[in-house]
């Protein structure tokens, strides 16, 4: 497929056709993810991160192999981080990258840790019943539970709809109950203004 024939999500600036398979790029492309995330990353998240941009699966595992040995990376608890040679790498020679592709290697793994942090502190169900469905769903943090709600739905496509609003803005729906169910009640009649005649 020539590359004028692909849409235009799938082209990237900056990425030949074919993907990235100068080691020198992915290490640069490595290390400046590292840096933005500014917390230890795991090798399984950094190739699910950049395996989106047509690197190749087996280039990304011997390029962080290699970042290791000659000491780009280091591992800190579950994940990896840069050492400072790593830190002089991205500083130095990030702009070496397009800016598009910059962007968009942020953007996904933006969105990979938001699916982690959710899968974390959440859980959810859908249920069938005799009368449609219900839908399970908790905010929690470890052994602490935060909300535990069940609502029902009256067919698949809805739960299915409550389920994706639910993981998607639980925080906010969590911090909106608190402050509706902790707010002073508001009179249900407003006083009557002036003398009655």
């Amino acid at each position: 497929m020539r590359q004028d024939d692909r849409s235009a999500d799938e082209v990237i600036a900056g990425v030949p056709p074919g993907g990235i398979r100068d080691p020198y790029i992915v290490k640069i492309m490595i290390c400046f993810l590292c840096r933005e995330l500014g917390a230890p990353v795991t090798e399984q998240e950094l190739i699910e991160c950049l395996e989106e941009h047509t690197v190749n699966y087996f280039l990304l595992t011997t390029t962080i192999a290699e970042m290791k040995r000659l000491g780009h990376l280091r591992e800190q608890g579950k994940g990896l981080v840069l050492t400072p040679l790593g830190e002089r790498t991205a500083s130095q020679l990030s702009d070496q990258l397009p800016v598009t592709l910059r962007e968009r290697v942020l953007s996904d793994a933006g969105e990979a840790r938001r699916q982690e942090r959710i899968a974390s502190e959440t859980s959810a169900s859908v249920t069938q019943t005799e009368n449609g469905y219900q839908v399970g769903f908790s905010f929690h943090d470890g052994e602490l539970e935060f909300m535990s709600l069940s609502l029902f739905a009256p067919d698949a496509e809805q739960a299915h709809k409550l389920k994706v609003r639910l993981e998607s803005e639980y925080q906010q729906l969590y911090i909106d109950l608190i402050t509706r169910l902790t707010a002073d009640p508001q009179p249900r009649f407003a006083p009557k203004s002036g003398k009655e005649e």
